[in-house]
């Protein structure tokens, strides 16, 4: 017999894979069946007029892979047990279906939920963009990450291919609790940390534990706030509570009476606004969480930077009896592609958090574990943060100085730490979206709150028609000059 292929000598396949594809295709078919008879090599390549070696090689893969075997003395034939039976044996359709018999099609999954717009591709970014919390690409320590990582590769032990602590490389919780202790007054022992994959992998651990054994959760979030939290929570079933901040922060009293055992805040610099908790609210939610026995979970995302003012003790080290978790990340300071964060847990919370934090990951990479442990303890993140804490403060200088300059009658909040402020527009300018729209036409990036992962609750909002979230640790002050005018031009 001979086998029905077409070869195409000009195609950028190999002749021995066009032969390996058309017989294999042939047998999970059926153009050949199981246990039939191939022709020799020597008659297909005579066929085919091609080396016999190519045809030796494109039978031979074809054996390897059992779709065909050779009998001593006999010949070569289709095998009668083929790898893809079940394919065959799926794709086939039974003559007559057997009585009474019925396909069960499960039901879809019910989740729901929304996700908050951080990623956006690289090459759809614009120019100028003023998307938040995004450090600047040139900050990124590479000189100490290649020397750390040369450092640990060849004296790893094993520890690539081992599974960790789901809770974290013991290092590195030893390194951030020194951390802690010194720059936000969070008197904490390694054991109460754990790694996380950033803040939304904690709250995400958060969620489970506080959801877990409960018909329905209630939880308080800042209005406006983070849609990475509120999201969250909601997609875990609880129900999302606003409360509303004003310049000194959250609005404490708006939770007396609240039904829930759990409230989210981000007290250092809250997202989106810029404000502050004022230390008379920080004690006044202490006590409400101690009088009611709630938690506070305490996102402090971006208070490596503060510009104005003295440092600020964490809600976490004001607490005295176990009532705050506090949530820190390594996003904003080295870089978000490195994916680790950590959670500060009181005490008692520890057996449920191991448990919980096992299920979800098995912990995190080994390698940046180690590499941040040694930044921490050796002193190069510190003297990172404080230069490009200087390079930062430019940059917020600049956009006040080109804002207020081009658009006199708005207002820029949040200017004392982070990065980010918030631009409450002057009245002679478009509403939000209009203004993304045309700075867009220009290739600069602004960002109304719904776009800059914030999160606005009601049906009249006081920011969302009028507030633009301006990040401006990606740019450069020269950058920032050019935006800025070019901006003013197009309006």
């Amino acid at each position: 017999m001979e086998l029905l292929i077409n070869i195409d000598r000009h195609d950028s396949q190999p002749l021995q894979v066009q032969i390996y594809e058309a017989v294999r295709r042939m047998i999970l078919t059926g153009t050949l069946k199981a246990g039939q008879r191939l022709p020799s090599t020597r008659s297909v390549a005579a066929q085919l007029e091609i080396s016999r070696n190519t045809v030796v090689i494109a039978y031979e893969r074809l054996m390897a892979e059992d779709y065909i075997a050779s009998r001593i003395k006999a010949g070569i034939f289709v095998n009668e047990k083929l790898p893809e039976a079940s394919v065959l044996a799926r794709n086939s359709r039974p003559a007559v279906a057997s009585q009474g018999s019925r396909i069960r099609v499960g039901k879809i999954p019910g989740f729901s939920g929304r996700a908050p717009e951080l990623w956006k591709e690289k090459k759809l970014r614009p120019q100028f963009d003023f998307f938040v919390g995004r450090p600047h690409p040139k900050s990124f320590p590479t000189s100490f990450w290649q020397r750390a990582v040369s450092r640990h590769l060849p004296y790893a032990n094993g520890m690539q291919t081992d599974y960790g602590d789901p809770r974290g490389l013991a290092a590195l919780r030893h390194a951030i609790a020194e951390h802690l202790r010194a720059t936000r007054g969070i008197d904490a022992e390694a054991d109460q940390i754990m790694i996380t994959a950033g803040i939304q992998g904690a709250l995400n651990m958060l969620a489970r534990i506080f959801t877990s054994g409960r018909s329905q959760l209630n939880v308080a979030v800042e209005n406006p706030g983070y849609q990475g939290a509120a999201f969250l929570f909601s997609s875990y079933g609880a129900r999302v509570s606003p409360v509303e901040v004003d310049e000194q922060g959250l609005l404490v009293s708006q939770l007396e009476g609240f039904p829930g055992s759990l409230v989210y805040v981000t007290p250092s610099h809250q997202f989106p606004t810029g404000c502050t908790l004022s230390l008379d609210r920080r004690l006044h939610l202490l006590d409400w969480a101690y009088r009611t026995g709630s938690y506070i979970i305490e996102d402090d995302y971006d208070s490596d930077f503060r510009y104005d003012g003295p440092p600020l003790t964490a809600l976490a080290g004001l607490d005295r009896k176990g009532r705050v978790i506090y949530l820190g990340t390594f996003s904003k300071s080295i870089g978000a592609g490195i994916r680790l964060g950590y959670a500060v847990l009181p005490s008692h919370l520890l057996d449920q958090a191991r448990i919980v934090k096992a299920l979800l990951d098995h912990g995190a990479p080994w390698l940046e574990q180690a590499v941040i442990a040694d930044f921490l303890q050796e002193g190069a993140f510190l003297r990172h943060l404080k230069r490009i804490r200087r390079s930062y403060m430019a940059a917020r200088d600049t956009l006040i100085e080109t804002i207020e300059h081009h658009f006199p009658g708005g207002a820029l909040l949040g200017r004392e730490c982070g990065m980010h402020m918030m631009w409450t527009l002057p009245p002679d300018l478009p509403a939000a979206e209009e203004l993304q729209r045309v700075a867009r036409q220009h290739d600069i990036g602004l960002y109304p709150l719904q776009a800059a992962a914030a999160y606005e609750q009601g049906t009249r909002g006081r920011f969302r028609d009028r507030a633009i979230v301006l990040g401006y640790t990606g740019l450069s002050t020269d950058e920032i000059r050019q935006a800025i005018p070019l901006l003013a031009s197009a309006i």
